[in-house]
């Protein structure tokens, strides 16, 4: 019997963690389970001491699932909201801006953050670009991170219950329908997904191989080479692996940091959430948008996260992944500015 390696048990331990907080939720009947479950209980896992990891090849896989599922609901309303994207454009980039300011000097003023710090945690989004800006600078990189990833907890587990409350119709159950694709066409979607991705990759988009697998997918569909929906036997599985992931971020966090700063995470995710929930209303009304589209997209969560949560919730998942990529490139720009005007401000 081949024994084996210490990371491949760390990952299928880590992904039955998963596996039996999707089972849960669903017994709760929480929304999206495939997604909330998983991320709750690798989180609870992570914070009592587990070693928890995921594999890299399996994160890929699964964004290259998700991708193509994504790119497969490209509608002929997808298309008719994409056309106003410029003013929700305008409205996303006021909300973000906006958020942002807020807590960096709540973060500064309140909480003792210096002028850098303050401003990474702060960022609604884009973490992996703030993380290595909070690295290359030798800045307090745990707390940064602890903030950022009680954000995109607090908006994966909360985004559906809100949906709830403003009686949108959120899954208990996934279940796609439509035709399932043919593997054959879905093994190829994944090759150029991944080709696609390596040209992302060198333009530095933000999550090139979901990016990738969506944009494939979408012109497969548009020209109909490749009809049909991604079979749940594989879309499901790419939701709990999603949904593992989220909650590895809390994979080096003990207790007692957690606690020095989850009242700052918390209350920091109110006022961004609050912000862009605002504008989406507002943005909603103005230009006769369904609310729960808006919603989805404004939302400062995890860009993967949002656009497969606006697959499960049945919204238009292109024009969601559009509003997200704008945001991050919101903050490409927005975020090396402030951080030499908070530079400038420490010297």
């Amino acid at each position: 019997m081949v024994a084996l390696p210490p990371s491949a048990l760390v990952t299928l331990r880590t992904l039955g963690v998963g596996v039996l907080g999707m089972l849960v939720a669903r017994l709760l009947s929480f929304p999206i389970p495939e997604l909330t479950g998983p991320a709750l209980a690798v989180s609870i896992a992570g914070l009592g001491g587990m070693k928890i990891a995921l594999s890299g090849l399996l994160r890929d896989i699964a964004f290259v699932v998700l991708g193509i599922s994504i790119g497969a609901g490209m509608t002929a309303e997808t298309t008719q909201m994409l056309l106003r994207l410029p003013l929700v454009f305008l409205a996303l980039s006021l909300s973000t801006i906006l958020a942002m300011l807020v807590v960096w000097r709540l973060l500064e003023r309140v909480f003792g953050f210096d002028a850098q710090s303050g401003l990474l945690a702060a960022s609604p989004g884009h973490l992996s670009f703030v993380l290595s800006i909070s690295t290359q600078y030798d800045l307090d990189v745990q707390r940064i991170a602890i903030v950022q990833s009680i954000r995109l907890l607090a908006l994966t587990l909360l985004t559906p219950l809100a949906a709830v409350a403003m009686g949108i119709d959120a899954p208990t159950t996934f279940g796609a329908t439509g035709t399932p694709m043919a593997l054959w066409m879905i093994a190829v979607l994944a090759v150029l997904a991944y080709l696609a991705s390596l040209v992302l990759n060198r333009l530095r988009v933000p999550a090139p191989l979901l990016i990738g697998a969506m944009l494939v997918s979408m012109i497969g569909h548009g020209f109909d080479v490749t009809p049909g929906q991604v079979p749940n036997q594989m879309a499901l599985p790419a939701f709990v692996i999603l949904g593992t992931l989220i909650g590895t971020r809390f994979g080096n966090v003990s207790l007692s940091d957690l606690r020095r700063s989850a009242w700052v995470g918390t209350l920091a995710t109110l006022i961004t959430a609050t912000i862009a929930f605002g504008f989406a209303i507002a943005t909603a009304w103005a230009l006769g948008l369904p609310i729960q589209h808006l919603m989805i997209a404004f939302a400062p969560g995890g860009l993967e996260t949002m656009v497969a949560m606006s697959v499960a919730l049945g919204i238009t998942p292109g024009f969601v992944a559009a509003c997200h990529l704008a945001r991050l490139l919101v903050l490409s720009v927005l975020v090396p500015l402030l951080f030499a005007r908070a530079s400038q401000r420490t010297k």
